[in-house]
């Protein structure tokens, strides 16, 4: 089995990251491609909705979508939810799979502040994806560049903070979310700016 993940805080899914992760599974000819919400990010700032919401927004995000599936293996590991110890799950859980780590360019040229990234092409293979605006960046000094793939896939301008913004502001994100992921937003007031009592005015 060929078998690709994708992680990331998902705050919210959008459909940026379904349109993503299904033209890299078509453009490497994966089998699957397992999205893995983040339960503890390390190098997150600001507010993240909690997990419990991340999951059922993408639960709901992913009907419909063959070849994509949730898969939450951080949830009940301890600690900030490091990629590598994350690999190591998923080559545990699919000992016979091939296995591709799908990182943005973007994130790619971070990935000295990333925990152990040089263990990272121990575990899996990893396929860069090309962002719009960002340069391709080199080969990140201790992968094994046999391992390291880069992808041209659809340019995608979405991003979860435009998403926030605009949701904190009241304006409409149609287009921008799957359907269902927008009613369960407004259904539980996620990503709304806070209003302000009487008290702190």
């Amino acid at each position: 089995m060929r078998l690709g993940v994708l992680g990331g805080t998902f705050n919210p899914v959008h459909l940026g990251h379904l349109l993503v992760a299904d033209d890299a599974r078509r453009a490497l000819g994966l089998d699957r491609v397992g999205l893995i919400p983040a339960f503890n990010p390390p190098l997150r700032r600001g507010r993240v909705a909690p997990y419990r919401h991340r999951l059922a927004m993408l639960r709901l995000a992913l009907r419909g979508w063959d070849g994509l599936e949730l898969l939450p293996l951080e949830e009940s590991r301890p600690g900030p939810s490091y990629t590598v110890a994350t690999l190591r799950d998923l080559r545990d859980r699919f000992p016979g799979a091939r296995r591709w780590l799908l990182v943005g360019a973007d994130q790619y040229r971070q990935m000295a502040g990333w925990h152990e990234p040089g263990r990272l092409t121990d575990h899996a293979r990893i396929a860069v994806l090309t962002r719009p605006g960002i340069p391709l960046p080199p080969v990140f000094p201790g992968h094994d560049p046999r391992r390291v793939r880069f992808v041209e896939i659809i340019p995608v301008g979405l991003s979860g903070s435009l998403v926030r913004c605009r949701l904190a502001r009241g304006r409409s994100v149609r287009y921008m979310l799957p359907g269902a992921v927008d009613r369960y937003v407004r259904r539980h007031g996620l990503f709304a700016k806070p209003t302000r009592s009487r008290q702190e005015v």
